[in-house]
């Protein structure tokens, strides 16, 4: 008789070979790409996780769920990766990710793991983190080309988090998140946090997109971290929340954040020492940049209609709450612009708002000249004497 495993596993190594098995020998940088992943679980190198009947390392069963195959491939020990396949899989409880455990799908919309009805657990893929789990020193976790669907019934897609100093590699955690995709979560839809000094320090965000987050689409209250080229869609309470220190943050889009009763800006500063560089923030219900704290630097970036278009102070291009920032771009309202499918009457009214006390500011926006609708005037609030301040309109 046939064995049909054995033919499905020729063809996993058929279509990994040409999709380029000889990039195996020259992984990409910061991890492997979904063909090496494939091409390495073909020949057995690392555990792949697939349907039931799939020939896989660990096959799922639905009745236990996803997350049953994908724990037990990874196990306990350091330096482990699991490929999952294409498809889409339900979990009923967390992925856990130890120290220096990589998870690798297929590509963000070609592996989605689903929360299932009844899941138990504050996050799709966590680290362990919590005393109910175990060790909280693990560090170095790499996630990449999945897709993480919270359907509504779960708080975050991903719920990095370090409370113990690091044991077996310090003293940056350092998680890896690359071409990830969360949707539907009820709280953030990606958070990177903990009670260690600095979190999960010096993590690394690159093409990620979080859509229809209820509470934030990013939460990253660790210091030291590197974001780059991610979108945002939807976030309840905002876009970034750039909370940990020194967080460098470059190409990266937000739109459609807020709700129709609460403003969400795109991009909310709350970390010192912040560079903010080629960032949009677009049709928001909120603002579109809020500066709160000291010694930020925002180079190059837009706010386009950005406001919930009710008062100046949540409907600025730029909204400044601190002291010694820099702050260079483009702030407009656009014809018919604005957040108008989350609230009515959405948009700018003001290119620049300066809270109260605010100085040592260095500010260089362009609005242009057209004045559209909610737009009202360029600057709200008083320029400090030791300010230079310049908004072109």
């Amino acid at each position: 008789m046939q064995d049909k495993r054995s033919d499905r596993r020729s063809l996993l190594r058929a279509a990994a070979v040409s999709a380029g098995a000889a990039a195996v020998a020259a992984p990409a940088l910061g991890g492997i790409t979904p063909a090496q992943a494939a091409a390495l679980a073909s020949t057995g190198a690392i555990p792949w996780v697939g349907p039931a009947g799939s020939g896989a390392t660990y096959e799922v069963n639905t009745t236990l769920g996803a997350q049953a195959a994908i724990n037990a491939a990874l196990g306990s020990a350091s330096m482990k990766a699991v490929f999952v396949a294409p498809g889409q899989y339900k979990l009923k409880s967390p992925v856990v990710l130890g120290d220096k455990q990589a998870l690798i799908g297929a590509g963000p919309l070609v592996t989605m793991l689903r929360a299932d009805t009844g899941f138990s657990g504050s996050a799709l893929v966590m680290n362990p983190w919590t005393a109910a789990l175990g060790a909280i020193g693990a560090s170095r976790q790499c996630v990449s080309d999945i897709g993480l669907d919270g359907a509504n019934l779960v708080a975050n897609g991903l719920n990095f988090q370090m409370n113990a100093t690091p044991t077996a590699y310090g003293p940056d955690p350092a998680p890896w998140l690359t071409r990830v995709f969360v949707t539907r979560t009820t709280g953030d839809g990606i958070y990177l946090g903990g009670t260690y000094a600095g979190g999960q320090r010096e993590f690394k965000l690159t093409d990620c997109r979080v859509e229809n987050a209820g509470g934030w689409s990013y939460n990253l209250q660790s210091s030291d971290g590197f974001v780059s080229g991610c979108s945002a869609q939807g976030g309840d309470l905002g876009g970034y929340l750039i909370g940990g220190g020194n967080i460098k943050v470059w190409g990266s889009k937000v739109y459609g954040t807020g709700t129709s009763t609460a403003a969400g800006p795109g991009f909310k500063i709350e970390s010192s020492r912040a560079t903010v560089v080629g960032c949009e923030a677009q049709d928001t219900a909120g603002n579109g940049f809020e500066i709160r704290a000291a010694n930020c630097t925002i180079s190059g970036c837009t706010a386009d209609s950005t406001g919930f278009g009710s008062s100046d102070a949540d409907s600025a291009g730029f909204y400044v709450a601190a002291s010694a920032a820099s702050i260079e771009g483009g702030s407009f309202q656009r014809a018919g612009g604005g957040g108008k499918w989350v609230v009515a009457g959405a948009g700018m009214r003001t290119a620049l708002y300066l809270a109260s006390g605010v100085d040592y500011l260095s500010v260089r926006l362009v609005t242009g000249s057209a004045r559209e609708t909610p737009f009202v005037r360029l600057i709200t609030g008083t320029v400090g004497a030791r300010s230079s301040v310049s908004v072109l309109g």
